[in-house]
């Protein structure tokens, strides 16, 4: 099974993400939300996530920055798509 991390600064947009989608059907047992980088980066630290998925306006951090950290604090055997 597989987790997923989404984040945006627009609690409609994260609300309209995680429920109008069946995520259990594609695999997913865990989704959870943040309302900004910083917090992206709370639950990560916290929890490992297969998929992430950011806005990337946000106020404070952007997603492009806390994209970047994430990528700077990744194990090394963690495998990255895309950035």
């Amino acid at each position: 099974m597989y987790s997923i991390l989404l984040v945006d600064d627009e609690t409609a947009v994260l609300d309209k993400l995680s429920h109008s989608i069946a995520w259990e059907e594609f695999g997913f047992e865990r989704v959870d939300t943040a309302v900004s980088g910083f917090q992206a980066l709370d639950l990560l630290a916290a929890h490992p996530y297969d998929i992430l998925i950011t806005d990337i306006k946000m106020p404070g951090m952007d997603g492009w920055e806390a994209a970047r950290r994430i990528r700077a604090s990744a194990r090394p055997d963690a495998q990255r798509i895309a950035l």
